[in-house]
C-alpha cells in the first residue's frame, strides 16, 4: 500500500508528465502548421484563420517559391502650358544599400510600397474584367507622382498635366532590356495647391500631344 507522501509524489509526477506531453504536442502542432502554411498553394492559408494578427504563424513565403528577380521603376513626364513635354524623369528611387541599413532603413518602406503597387497594377493590366484607371493601384501611383510634382518640381506652376510609366527592369543585370509594364493616359493637373489631388482628364484631350512611350 502506498503511503500518503508517496501518493502525492506519484500524482505530481503524473501531472508533470501530462503537462510536458501537452507542451510537446502543442509545439509539434505549431511546427507542423507553420511548415504547411509556407506551401505556395493558397489553400493552406486557411491554417492561418485563427491567427488574426499574424504573429503566431510566421509567413516565410516572401522570397519563395519564386524570388523577385526584377525591380519596378516609376517614371513620369510632364506637359506645360506651352504644349512642351519633358523627358522621362524618375518619380521613385532605389537607394544604394549601406551597412547601416541592416539596422535602420526607413526609406525601404517607400521602395517596398512602390514595388507592391506597381506589381499589383501590372497584374491588373492582363485582366479583361478590370478597368485599370479605376483601380486603387492606379490612383495610388497617380497621387504619388502628383505629390512628387507638388513637392519637388520647380516648374509645377507652369505644368498642365503628366503621364506616368511603370518600367520592369532587372536591376544590375544589363543583359536584359527593360519592359514597359504600364503607361497611363494624360492626367490633368489642377491649379497648384498642396491640399488638392490630381484628377484624371479626358484621354481625348491633350493625350495626342504626348508621344507614346518608346
Amino acid at each position: 500500500m502506498l503511503l500518503p507522501r508517496t501518493r502525492t509524489r506519484t500524482r505530481t509526477r503524473t501531472k508533470t508528465e501530462v503537462m510536458r506531453r501537452a507542451v510537446e504536442l502543442g509545439f509539434a502542432s505549431w511546427l507542423t502548421i507553420t511548415i504547411l502554411s509556407q506551401h505556395p498553394n493558397t489553400t493552406f492559408d486557411r491554417l492561418r484563420t485563427g491567427d488574426k494578427v499574424g504573429l503566431l504563424i510566421p509567413n516565410w513565403r516572401f522570397f519563395a517559391p519564386t524570388p523577385a528577380q526584377h525591380d519596378y521603376h516609376l517614371l513620369y513626364r510632364t506637359l506645360d502650358t506651352d504644349g512642351e513635354q519633358s523627358a522621362w524623369r524618375s518619380a521613385s528611387q532605389i537607394n544604394k544599400r549601406k551597412w547601416a541599413h541592416a539596422v535602420w532603413f526607413p526609406g525601404r518602406r517607400q521602395e517596398k510600397a512602390v514595388f507592391d503597387v506597381c506589381g499589383e497594377l501590372g497584374r491588373l493590366t492582363v485582366r479583361k474584367d478590370v478597368k485599370v484607371t479605376d483601380s486603387a493601384a492606379y490612383r495610388l501611383l497617380r497621387d504619388f507622382v502628383t505629390r512628387h510634382l507638388d513637392e519637388s518640381d520647380p516648374r509645377r506652376g507652369s505644368l498642365t498635366g503628366f503621364q506616368f510609366l511603370v518600367v520592369l527592369y532587372s536591376g544590375h543585370d544589363d543583359s536584359e532590356d527593360p519592359q514597359y509594364s504600364f503607361i497611363s493616359p494624360f492626367i490633368r493637373l489642377p491649379e497648384p495647391d498642396p491640399t488638392d489631388r490630381a484628377d484624371d482628364a479626358d484621354p481625348t484631350g491633350h493625350v495626342d500631344q504626348l508621344e507614346p512611350a518608346a
